[in-house]
């Protein structure tokens, strides 16, 4: 008949009373993880809080360590004992446990106090979160005189409608009433202190070349000048066509006239040389005679035009 004697052993992991603890062991366990989560979740909000109030916050401590002491217990429940230092005894182990338990409780109590700023500002509005900085009150003066000198360097480079009157100027000297007296302002010397007298003309065609109204009238100027020119070379072409036309017209007309001219020249002379005496072979003779010459006469034409 076997022994069973593997149930009777203490290390067997079959047994209920190993079964039982290692199932409470992994309870508290989860009980202290869910507690460190709890409290790293309190220390997280405040810290926030202090951040929102503008104090001063401190480090968050490490995840694997609980800002709060969580008590241990043996495996029957009962709490285990804290382990001394080298050197001391039961009292002392537990005055240091004591101090330390209350420098943590005093700590965290602290981030719970209420803040001893105003809920007001000074326009009577309520800020809950207004930074600590922010509750001081600015110097009004230096303000005033930081924006002045602000708005000093900006007028140098910008145009504002309130200043269309005349920049510094009152309404009576506008802007367009002193611009005869720049003439005046422009130096007539140069750079080693001599008389310069072509300078005022330089810089006025160096003001006019840079001037935006300037560059656009010579552009339109241009312009015109170009349309110009090409409306009197249409005007010129057409007249040329037309001068062509005309003299075509009469060259035609003038060769037409020619033509009726030597027809009528043909006529007479065979009429003067007609002869009701003459054979039919001077007759002949003279058809073949007038159709030479006709040929002749048309060739010469021919190659005259």
């Amino acid at each position: 008949m076997p022994l069973h004697l593997l149930g009777k052993k203490s290390w067997n992991v079959y047994n209920q009373d190993n079964i039982d603890r290692v199932r409470r062991d992994e309870a508290d366990a989860q009980d202290r993880e869910d507690e460190e989560d709890r409290r790293h979740q309190l220390v997280d909000s405040e810290r926030r809080l202090k951040l929102l109030r503008g104090h001063e916050v401190d480090d968050l401590p490490p995840k694997g360590k609980s800002p709060l002491p969580v008590s241990r217990k043996d495996d029957h429940g009962h709490g285990r004992k804290r382990r001394r230092i080298a050197g001391e005894d039961d009292t002392d182990r537990d005055m240091r446990l004591a101090i330390e338990v209350a420098a943590l409780q005093a700590r965290t109590s602290g981030a719970l106090r209420t803040s001893d700023e105003p809920l007001t500002d000074s326009q009577g509005h309520i800020d809950l979160f207004t930074p600590r900085s922010q509750h001081k009150e600015k110097n009004v003066e230096a303000e005033a005189e930081r924006a002045k000198k602000k708005r000093e360097y900006q007028d140098q480079y910008t145009m504002r409608f309130s200043n269309a009157a005349g920049f510094k100027q009152g309404l009576n000297t506008p802007w367009y009433s002193t611009a005869s007296q720049t003439d005046a302002e422009i130096p007539s010397k140069d750079v080693w202190g001599n008389d310069d007298i072509g300078r005022r003309e330089r810089e006025k065609m160096r003001v006019n070349a840079n001037d935006p109204l300037a560059v656009m009238k010579r552009g339109v100027k241009q312009l015109r000048d170009t349309e110009k020119s090409r409306k009197d070379w249409k005007a010129e072409r057409e007249r040329e066509l037309q001068e062509l036309k005309s003299l075509q017209q009469e060259d035609s007309s003038g060769r037409s006239r020619r033509k009726k001219r030597r027809r009528r020249g043909n006529d007479f002379d065979d009429f003067d040389k007609f002869n009701l005496d003459n054979s039919p072979r001077e007759h002949q003779g003279q058809d073949r005679h007038y159709k030479l010459q006709r040929h002749r006469h048309h060739s010469r034409s021919r190659h005259q035009s």
